[in-house]
């Protein structure tokens, strides 16, 4: 198996994947920002589950918020990191169909799929908006001792998601500049 270096572009961006070209956009700030958030607060997990730990081991009781703040923080993991992963390439793509079709075709096959994940995409973003929107006007409260409003971690879900709507509508944009330089 031939394995080759990582193709370097403008500005020292390397592109590690085969589904990354010229076209590809890199991270933008809001995907940036997000990545920089989601990193911090696996660092908080990991920091949270050793104290968890170390208080169980030594003294034998439990800090009582840590599942809780563990749960949304997990949430916001999950959401925050979604455009930094469109991004970076991050997601699997099968290449067993776009390997038989020409450069034109793969690239009319990548801003279909892109576009279907975009539709996907905005319809989840306004069903977690009118759900945030939702808890905010109900006021919930999570029925523990922390007594959280759930409107604070229930936001990171719009909120990735929108970032996500960002990257994607980036990357068609890239995909139809590939579909325009590409030759049959």
């Amino acid at each position: 198996m031939h394995v080759t270096e990582p193709q370097k572009l403008e500005g020292g961006l390397e592109l590690d994947s085969q589904d990354a070209d010229e076209f590809s956009p890199g991270e933008d700030w809001s995907a940036n920002l997000c990545r920089w958030i989601s990193d911090w607060l696996v660092v908080g997990l990991v920091v949270m589950m050793g104290a968890e730990m170390l208080v169980r081991s030594l003294f034998g009781w439990s800090i009582q918020f840590s599942n809780e703040v563990g749960g949304y923080a997990l949430v916001a993991i999950t959401f925050l990191a979604l455009a930094s992963g469109q991004l970076n390439h991050a997601y699997h793509r099968v290449h067993f169909i776009e390997n038989k079709l020409s450069p034109r075709g793969k690239a009319w096959l990548r801003m279909l799929f892109n576009l279907g994940a975009l539709v996907v995409t905005l319809v989840l973003l306004g069903e977690f908006i009118r759900f945030e929107w939702i808890t905010w006007n109900s006021g919930d409260v999570a029925a523990t001792d922390l007594m959280t409003p759930l409107w604070m971690p229930r936001l990171t879900m719009p909120v990735g998601v929108l970032a996500l709507a960002w990257a994607l509508l980036r990357t068609v944009l890239g995909d139809w500049r590939r579909i325009s330089a590409a030759t049959d």
